[in-house]
């Protein structure tokens, strides 16, 4: 099965999760929605992955089926409120990191700290949204700038039905050329919706 989903390997050196049967569903769901990947995914245990674009729930499946068949462990941002009891346990496990965003030292050097501390491949969705929106939000691209990781961009074209790992970018000083860059790529990659793109 996974033969036909043409994955990457994954180096040792990346942050891993999941057994047996996450695997196989990972595999099964982009299987039978008929999705490929392509691309080399990098064997480092810190980066930032831009995942674009993001126009419909459906992105979020595609991504999950992905990490899950490739047994990567894919950190997000949560907000601090949803960490607390059981829940906060299980979102921690699951790869989720608290932030406080009224926290007087930023949500970027909060993110940049956890790095320091432990690998991890921070998920993002530059967009923040699934709405259009004219500009995309570039705090991954401070946090990968204070953290010292580069960006991984990875892309869901869904005309090609292909989850692509682009290239790995080390962000410069300039956030506006960098993110310009980031916009250029994925200008030719085909959104579910093109339209909200």
């Amino acid at each position: 099965m996974q033969d036909s989903l043409n994955m990457p390997e994954i180096g040792n050196n990346v942050p891993r999760i999941g057994g047996n049967f996450t695997f196989w569903l990972g595999c099964k769901v982009l299987k039978l929605k008929g999705w490929k990947m392509e691309g080399q995914f990098p064997n480092l245990g810190k980066m930032v992955a831009c995942v674009a674009p993001h126009t419909s729930n459906w992105d979020f499946v595609v991504a999950l089926g992905t990490a899950f068949a490739l047994r990567l462990r894919i950190s997000f941002l949560g907000k601090h409120s949803l960490f607390k009891g059981a829940l906060g346990w299980w979102m921690r496990k699951i790869g989720g990191i608290a932030v406080d965003r009224s926290a007087p030292q930023g949500l970027v050097q909060q993110v940049a700290d956890v790095f320091a501390r432990q690998n991890m491949v921070l998920g993002v969705a530059p967009e923040g949204t699934r709405k259009k929106v004219e500009h995309w939000k570039s705090g991954f691209l401070h946090i990968a700038r204070a953290a010292n990781v580069p960006v991984l961009l990875v892309y869901l074209d869904y005309k090609k039905k292909v989850i692509g790992f682009g290239p790995l970018l080390e962000i410069g000083d300039d956030i506006a050329v960098e993110m310009a860059k980031i916009r250029e790529f994925y200008a030719t990659v085909h959104a579910r919706h093109p339209d909200m793109a």
